[in-house]
């Protein structure tokens, strides 16, 4: 089975408290790594499941079962241009190219810190585009958009039945 790796950052729960780390393995986070990352309590997961889908959704019911709630998902959606080319196995030169419209066109335009040095895009979309273009698999695109509809979710501080709910609405969208 494979094993798919991705952290929760979380609140609801005091990393002080000696009793938190018997809590979460107690509910099921027992392949999770706990750290405080900049001031916030993180769950990095190395979870066995027959799909990504099925170790995002088991660790976030997990969390729940602990009394965490999820607040953010990584990997984040949003990217830069040298996250895309790790998550793609392709140059950052060949991302610039693509960019630039030198390579192809329709790549999606970036959504954030657009007058920066390091705008970042939504890695759905990039891949979307990837996908359609043949450069990344059908299993790369779920991945990213469930990685994306996870992260909304948490965020916009969903149940986990809501939660549910969005990310198969989002893949059930997918052509």
């Amino acid at each position: 089975m494979p094993t798919f790796e991705f952290t929760f950052v979380i609140d609801g729960l005091d990393p002080e408290d000696p009793g938190v780390e018997d809590a979460l393995f107690d509910a099921g986070c027992d392949d999770a790594t706990i750290a405080v990352q900049h001031g916030a309590l993180t769950l990095s997961f190395a979870r066995e499941a027959t799909s990504y889908l099925d170790a995002v959704l088991s660790a976030y019911q997990s969390l729940n079962a602990a009394g965490a709630k999820p607040v953010r998902f990584e990997p984040d959606f949003l990217v830069t241009a040298s996250d895309i080319a790790a998550r793609a196995s392709m140059s950052k030169a060949a991302i610039s190219l693509y960019e630039r419209g030198h390579r192809g066109q329709g790549f999606p335009k970036p959504v954030a810190r657009i007058t920066t040095a390091n705008p970042l895009w939504d890695w759905f979309e990039v891949a979307y585009w990837l996908h359609k273009t043949s450069k990344i698999g059908f299993e790369e695109l779920q991945a990213a958009m469930i990685s994306r509809s996870v992260c909304s979710s948490a965020s916009r501080n969903l149940s986990f039945e809501q939660t549910l709910q969005s990310v198969k609405s989002d893949l059930a969208s997918l052509p």
